[in-house]
């Protein structure tokens, strides 16, 4: 259940940077939707997230750093879910600066900026809600491309590691020589 719980909070620090990334526009055009994913604690944590604008850097130092680098904690799902969290919000600056640049160049009344914030979050959210649910069962995603990409920073746990992808012929246990 520990396991579980680590894992999905490994994606708390993204949601907020997802969240105060486009919820600024969207709070007097769309104040029903905006209630419904900010409860009372999450806007506690956004204004923090508000009051230390390098919160989401301290986010990847620490995550990718420490904990992906020296295999903190030992459980390979949790840090399979901190990378992939690291990923989503490396991600997200880079989307990030191209939609500010995008909307503020082309999209001059603030009506039109609310839908295409709203837009964007709906499109971060379709990523993120399946990490939630992912990371809550104790699951793997089936994306073979994102699996990869995070496997690779994770690296392997020992001398007699198999590799995630269990069904192909090369990856099995050899055994060892006498």
């Amino acid at each position: 259940m520990c396991q579980r719980v680590f894992s999905v909070m490994a994606y708390y620090v993204p949601y907020l940077d997802i969240l105060n990334t486009h919820v600024p526009l969207l709070q007097k055009q769309y104040p029903f939707f905006i209630r419904l994913f900010l409860p009372n604690f999450i806007l506690d944590s956004i204004n923090i997230i508000q009051k230390i604008p390098f919160l989401s850097f301290f986010y990847l130092l620490v995550a990718y750093g420490i904990l992906v680098r020296y295999k903190i904690p030992k459980d390979r799902l949790v840090r399979f879910n901190v990378m992939y969290g690291v990923l989503i919000i490396s991600f997200q600056g880079i989307f990030h600066e191209l939609w500010l640049l995008i909307t503020g160049t082309f999209i001059p009344d603030p009506q039109q900026k609310a839908e295409s914030a709203l837009l964007a979050l709906i499109l971060w959210l379709i990523v993120m809600i399946p990490c939630f649910t992912r990371a809550l069962f104790g699951r793997y995603t089936r994306n073979f491309f994102m699996r990869e990409a995070i496997e690779v920073h994770l690296g392997r746990d020992g001398p007699d590691f198999i590799w995630w992808d269990r069904t192909r012929k090369d990856q099995a246990p050899k055994k060892p020589k006498k």
